[in-house]
């Protein structure tokens, strides 16, 4: 994989026109991403945004920083919907509506999907976001956990590999929307304590997920 730079390049800003056809690049490349996986071309996401290969390579050099851009998108969303759940009066609505949004990303976004379910590589700008993710995911449970709404012997590490588990549901249903809100509405109701028994094991750290994704992601490499 191509080595990724940590420092960003300094840009003049963009014109409204550029910035407009940059965001149609963006979409059309998660939705050719989304159907074709690493399969998808430079000139097929051209001819779905409606632009010129050299738009798209004015942009976006290579396809990896497409790749590259389309992830940290993904990244920069979920924190405005977790900033925007941390705004509730409402703890527990807030988590449970921040975990539907979530499962629509994963099933909207399949680069997204892929990264939560294994261990893909990020761009710089993405491993900062999704630190920023984990913060504030860690708030929300708190304070549903406060609330009294959510069983207090979940980690938000726990809640990684449940999102985990989502995110590979929403890779074998597709575009079924019935299907992965089911398993969703399953999580959320193991998750609530009226129903709870005890757990087996201790509540997981984010170090033990990162152990254990870097672990599948080298088997199956093999």
């Amino acid at each position: 994989m191509a080595t990724r730079s940590s420092t960003p390049l300094t840009e003049r800003p963009q014109r409204a026109d550029a910035q407009r056809n940059r965001r149609r690049v963006l979409e059309a490349a998660e939705q050719l991403f989304a159907e074709a996986g690493n399969g998808a071309t430079i000139e097929g996401i051209a001819k779905r945004a409606g632009v010129g290969v050299g738009t798209v390579c004015r942009h976006f050099p290579t396809k990896q920083a497409l790749l590259d851009e389309v992830l940290t998108d993904s990244f920069r969303e979920i924190v405005a919907d977790a900033d925007e759940a941390l705004a509730s009066a409402d703890p527990a609505t807030a988590f449970e509506q921040f975990v539907h949004r979530l499962a629509a990303q994963q099933a909207r976004r399949r680069l997204l999907a892929e990264q939560m379910a294994t261990d893909l590589e990020l761009p710089p700008a993405a491993v900062e976001l999704k630190k920023a993710m984990r913060a504030r995911i860690t708030e929300l449970l708190e304070r549903a956990q406060a609330a009294g709404a959510v069983r207090s012997d979940i980690s938000p590490a726990d809640t990684a590999m449940l999102f985990a588990g989502v995110a590979q549901i929403t890779a074998v249903s597709g575009a079924d929307a019935t299907l992965r809100e089911r398993y969703v509405a399953v999580m959320l109701d193991g998750l609530r304590p009226a129903a709870a028994t005890p757990l087996p094991g201790k509540p997981l750290q984010y170090r033990d997920v990162d152990r254990l994704l870097a672990r599948r992601s080298r088997s199956a490499s093999r």
